[in-house]
């Protein structure tokens, strides 16, 4: 059945959460273990965050750190320098990190203006709470001879220490004939008052990409309400949405989108121990959504499936869980005074009065000048 989801709910993010007053710098030997680089990309004027990645760092005796799988599942480590007393990470400009046998593929900081590559290094700058920032658009160059072809990496970046770790059992395939598995992943918990984020929750595709979920959580009886996500689009139209679902026991497949015929449709159910830092989330599938450019809505077909994901639990570290924003400016929008709230079509043009079940992106400007942007389902 072809479904509409008509809620203002968060389909892709640009929240921001609160600080810790944290502010020691890493020493070179802790700086080691699971991390994730989280890209964020301007469309018109609007800055959303657009990509995640798990990768992993280690020191070295030189000062150096080796990042390996920055880019993508199966790119190239390489080093970056390590400032011991600033804590900044500095990249080398042109940096390979994938060679694709017949190209090669660099990363370099970017001027958009004058369209070419900057050559001084990637600076990311620590900015507390294990938490470093690059203001500078950075670019992936593809070289084949004399030919060069580049995409955006991104407007903007972090790299954040993970601090949680989410297992999963999912099944793609019909009844008889399920492959199933089970997988853990490096994840990144935020909790701001009642809001809560969760990032690389899953893998969006096979380069390694993760998935985002934010939702509301009530303190008094430990229950979490996170909204439904897309986790990949494509130029035809063609979207792969995550939604809450339910389930027959006997044949292991979903039935259909959670809380049907409720203004939580498509929602995800999650009970969370914030003294232990345990989450556990109700079943999950991904199904096939139509977004229709004319109207702006966005179908959702529960009667077909990419992958049903029974279960999820996350466990996290609960001294680590308010971290830095990961937009800039960072902003801790409760109790702000709104100055005025502006929206977006996707493709960037400015929307005067949205429509009920339309894909928009909603920019809140705060009197203190700070924004947040983020892409909802407007209702």
């Amino acid at each position: 059945m072809i479904k509409q989801l008509l809620l203002a709910t968060t389909v892709a993010i640009a929240t921001s959460v609160c600080a810790q007053s944290t502010s020691d710098i890493p020493t070179l030997n802790e700086m080691k273990g699971d991390f994730l680089v989280l890209n964020s990309q301007e469309y018109d004027g609007v800055t959303s965050l657009a990509s995640m990645k798990p990768f992993t760092m280690s020191p070295n005796d030189d000062n150096t750190i080796s990042i390996d799988g920055f880019y993508m599942n199966g790119c190239l480590a390489f080093n970056a320098e390590y400032n011991e007393k600033t804590g900044s990470i500095s990249i080398p400009s042109g940096t390979p990190i994938f060679d694709m046998d017949t190209y090669m593929v660099y990363l370099y900081p970017w001027n958009s203006e004058t369209e070419e590559e900057i050559l001084r290094p990637i600076e990311y700058k620590y900015i507390g709470n294990n938490t470093w920032e690059c203001n500078t658009d950075l670019m992936l160059v593809a070289t084949q001879g004399d030919e060069k072809q580049t995409v955006t990496f991104s407007n903007g970046s972090r790299l954040v220490r993970c601090n949680g770790k989410s297992d999963n059992i999912s099944y793609v395939g019909a009844t008889g004939s399920q492959d199933e598995y089970i997988e853990s992943r490096p994840s990144y918990i935020t909790i701001n008052g009642n809001s809560i984020d969760v990032y690389n929750i899953l893998t969006a595709d096979q380069y390694g990409y993760g998935v985002h979920l934010s939702g509301t959580l009530n303190r008094e009886n430990g229950e979490v309400m996170f909204n439904y996500t897309l986790t990949g689009h494509a130029n035809d139209g063609t979207y792969r949405i995550l939604t809450g679902c339910e389930y027959d026991s006997e044949t292991n497949m979903p039935t259909g989108m959670s809380f049907a015929d409720t203004e939580n449709v498509g929602k995800i159910y999650a009970t969370i121990n914030m003294e232990k830092g345990e989450i556990a989330l109700n079943p999950m599938a991904i199904w096939p959504a139509e977004y229709d450019a004319t109207t702006g809505s966005l179908s959702v077909d529960d009667t077909q499936l990419y992958e049903f994901i029974k279960s999820v639990n996350v466990s996290y570290d609960i001294n680590s869980s308010e971290t830095t924003a990961i937009e800039k400016p960072a902003v801790n929008d409760a109790g702000k005074e709104v100055a005025k709230i502006e929206y977006y079509a996707v493709d960037g043009s400015k929307i005067s009065s949205p429509k009920d079940g339309t894909l928009v992106i909603k920019v809140t400007t705060y009197k203190d000048k700070a924004t947040k942007s983020e892409k909802i389902i407007f209702n």
